[in-house]
């Protein structure tokens, strides 16, 4: 792809991700998403076959987005429990910088119909990378034995949902409130023995 069409399909991206978030799955047209673009609808098919097609590319990106922030604050060298800490930190500060990719997020995860059609990126591996700590996680018994994308959704969404909070105000103090929320989600995912041993040490 041109670099000048590689622009073009990166506003259609950004342009999907705005009318997402702003009107929702039912305000959400290829015709709203090509005028925010500022291009003609009839170009953005040439970059994506469909409707559907570009809000799986939009699903495809935000969750790349995440991954990407996640690992690129983990340190590997340290505990599997450490860098759980860190991830939900990490998400925290994400969904603040970015919350309309938060938004997509859930708006297409919250259908049910839209979410069993929508796939990860093959070869992604930030995501994968992701999923590789909540697999080790599980298998060296920190985390308790449940599906991985169960592991995420206790990851992210208690997180998405404070971020929110304290960008509406709602929520003043939003490191103390952080603390208490990481320590809710350690409960939530991790086994009852690493749980108890990581908050006689914090």
């Amino acid at each position: 792809m041109k670099i000048k069409d590689a622009q073009k399909h990166d506003r259609l991206l950004q342009a999907a991700i705005h009318v997402l978030a702003t009107a929702g799955l039912a305000g959400f047209s290829t015709t709203k998403v090509a005028k925010q673009a500022g291009i003609p609808q009839s170009n953005l098919y040439i970059y994506f076959k469909n409707k559907q097609d570009l809000l799986s590319a939009v699903f495809q990106f935000v969750i790349h987005e995440e991954s990407v922030a996640v690992t690129d604050a983990l340190d590997e060298t340290t505990a599997i429990v450490d860098q759980l800490v860190a991830s939900i930190h990490t998400i925290y500060r994400y969904a603040l910088s970015q919350p309309e990719y938060v938004t997509v997020v859930q708006t297409l995860l919250d259908d049910g119909q839209m979410k069993r059609s929508l796939q990860l990126k093959a070869g992604d591996q930030a995501n994968q990378r992701v999923q590789q700590l909540l697999r080790d996680g599980v298998d060296q018994r920190v985390l308790r034995p449940i599906n991985l994308n169960l592991h995420r959704y206790f990851l992210t969404r208690p997180v998405f949902n404070f971020a929110a909070g304290v960008q509406s105000g709602v929520y003043q103090n939003g490191e103390q409130g952080l603390a208490t929320v990481t320590t809710m989600i350690m409960a939530a995912v991790l086994l009852p023995t690493v749980y108890q041993s990581w908050l006689g040490g914090n």
